[in-house]
């Protein structure tokens, strides 16, 4: 039996995290600056949707970055170093409570495991957060997969928290969730049939999605849709995985009521749907 996984958030890299509360605003969402990550010079805003979150993720300091993929294979760092630090999505990362379970059987699956690891960041108001994180993956490229994240607390403790000290906070455009995360691939069945056989996830049929112009199928991760889009004529999936390759594009949100109808947002490299 697979261990059970939920969604938790996506990585988006940005050029300067600490505007991203200012920008957002003018969506009608709430956003928060999160903190550092010390140890790798890096740094972050937050966006929350319950406790599955946008993480707006920043470079404080390059010389801090890990210098190869030797020291993180398949790590976050490792996939926007391949990116040469492009801004856009990057990847999703799904929470656990077994995670020393979950390294046992993705390595059982033949995939190369790190971890799990300690990590941490301070926050704004000087508190140290935990957590442990596990990737995994095999040599040959293609489109990664999730990284894996235990939280140090329990999630009605972190939802608490969150709440408390605004980290999770009303948006102004409603009750907004994250709906769904759009990946562009190349070859639909493989990537689809990978994440399915590797951490368990189920998958719709393959269906033509008129949105992004090409077959997609749907996976289920918690309570977030994964839309893989294999593009097969020009739109927005096929001009991203032109330019960036197999990486998640396009981010859903629904419940956004107080916009006044759908919107779409082209923002630092990624396409947010608001509705």
């Amino acid at each position: 039996m697979t261990v059970p996984l939920k969604f938790d958030h996506a990585v988006h890299r940005v050029d300067k995290p600490e505007q991203i509360p200012a920008e957002l605003a003018a969506w009608g969402l709430h956003a928060v600056n999160g903190g550092k990550h010390e140890h790798l010079g890096t740094y972050n805003a937050l966006t929350y949707f319950g406790l599955n979150y946008i993480e707006w993720f920043g470079i404080s300091d390059f010389d801090r970055l890990p210098p190869n993929r030797a020291t993180e294979p398949y790590g976050l760092v490792s996939t926007l170093a391949e990116d040469d630090y492009a801004y856009g999505l990057s990847r999703i990362a799904a929470s656990t409570d077994r995670i020393d379970e979950l390294a046992q059987q993705l390595a059982a699956s033949g995939l190369e495991v790190t971890g799990p690891n300690d990590y941490s960041r301070r926050r704004p108001d000087g508190r140290l957060v935990e957590w442990k994180l596990l990737f995994a993956g095999k040599p040959g490229g293609g489109l990664p997969l999730p990284f894996f994240i235990q939280w140090n607390d329990a999630d009605d403790a972190r939802r608490a928290e969150l709440t408390a000290n605004g980290t999770i906070g009303a948006h102004p455009a409603g009750d907004v969730r994250l709906e769904y995360v759009a990946f562009a691939v190349r070859d639909l069945e493989q990537s689809a049939g990978n994440w399915t056989d590797w951490l368990g996830l189920e998958a719709g049929e393959p269906v033509y999605n008129e949105r992004w112009r090409g077959q997609s199928r749907t996976l289920r991760l918690g309570d977030v849709s994964l839309v893989f889009v294999q593009p097969d004529e020009e739109g927005p999936a096929r001009e991203f995985l032109d330019r960036r390759g197999e990486r998640p594009f396009a981010i859903g949100l629904d419940g956004a009521a107080g916009l006044g109808g759908e919107r779409f947002e082209e923002f630092q490299g990624a396409r947010y749907q608001l509705k």
